[in-house]
């Protein structure tokens, strides 16, 4: 009898044990995940347990094998969930994305913020996009004690964010948001200190005339022409007469002709009726048009009137009479085609 013979009892146990660990390891290490298109995000909300995050996974269409998934979370400890947005790529490995998970491992947005007119409209933009609700944002953006750090008020807490696209993550607190983009704000502003200083005017009222300008054009080879004009019409103490002011004033930006009944509304913000620049910006303006500001056009120019082509480009003088003869062959063009 040989070895073999004389072992075979055991041999075979041994050999099927051997087997078995074979197949499940490639089985469990190479289970993937399997999501519609390239990517996806997973979300996990406070106080989330690894079961509603499990369940979380399957709503979204996920495929996975939730028996490695909970065999991995064993391995990792996986025991609390993290809150966090969490980047799932098709074809990655079920032990990384609960590796991802269990560390905290959360994806970073980019979010993007623009021209805002109002809190309620800023609100909405940014509601959708990070965990904090949209009651805790607006609690904030009207909080003069919790303001007060950023040398804001409720009037213009609009002023600490500047349009730009920001890594943020999702879960971040309404309170480290505002920090951070009181930060960001500071590294704007710190670059443009000399500039700012030479206009002789405030991050304010910078701001302010921005958020005109930007009302104004979309033409940023005019805005700094544009700012120009406004900053004439401040030396001279006379009334910027900004339509885009009349139309905050009235909380109707659907407008699209300025009649002159509309120019007796009783606001700070009617600048036909007051001399100077309004309490506070009527919008968050581009960064295009904070540059224009701080680097306005050195001119004459006292008056300007969209061109009658409806190019969007403006004709610009310092002679009144023939600022109302362009103004007039505006108004003919706006007549033509109907614009009331």
């Amino acid at each position: 009898m040989n070895y073999f013979q004389k072992n075979i009892g055991w041999i075979i146990p041994v050999l099927i044990v051997v087997t078995f660990i074979v197949f499940f390891s490639i089985y469990f290490f190479s289970a993937k995940v399997d999501v519609l298109g390239e990517k996806t995000y997973i979300y996990v909300y406070p106080n989330s347990t690894k079961e509603e995050v499990i369940e979380n996974i399957k709503k979204q269409d996920i495929v996975f094998n939730s028996f490695v998934f909970k065999a991995y979370s064993v391995l990792l400890n996986y025991d609390r969930a993290h809150t966090g947005r969490y980047e799932i790529k098709n074809g990655m490995s079920v032990g990384r994305m609960v590796n991802m998970l269990a560390k905290g491992r959360q994806t970073p947005l980019r979010l993007v913020i623009g021209k805002s007119r109002t809190k309620d409209e800023f609100v909405a933009k940014i509601d959708p996009e990070l965990a904090f609700s949209k009651e805790q944002l607006m609690a904030k953006l009207n909080d003069n004690a919790f303001l007060k750090q950023f040398g804001l008020d409720s009037s213009t807490s609009l002023t600490l964010f500047i349009p730009n696209t920001y890594e943020v993550y999702w879960d971040i607190s309404v309170e480290d948001f505002f920090k951070r983009m009181n930060k960001e704000q500071d590294i704007f502003w710190n670059k443009r200190l000399a500039k700012l200083n030479q206009t002789g005017f405030s991050k304010i009222q910078v701001l302010t005339i921005a958020s005109i300008v930007e009302e104004e054009t979309n033409q940023d080879a005019e805005k700094p022409i544009i700012a120009g004009v406004y900053i004439n019409r401040l030396k001279i103490n006379m009334p910027l007469q900004a339509d885009p002011t009349i139309k905050y004033a009235l909380n109707d930006f659907t407008i699209k002709r300025i009649t002159g009944n509309m120019l007796g509304v009783d606001s700070p913000f009617n600048t036909y009726r007051n001399t100077g620049l309004p309490p506070y910006p009527i919008c968050i303006p581009s960064i295009s048009s904070i540059d224009a500001v701080l680097n306005y056009s050195k001119h004459n120019y006292l008056f300007f009137c969209a061109k009658e082509d409806f190019s969007g480009n403006h004709n610009f003088t310092a002679d009144i009479n023939e600022h109302y003869n362009n103004a007039r062959k505006y108004q003919k063009a706006l007549d033509e085609n109907d614009i009331y």
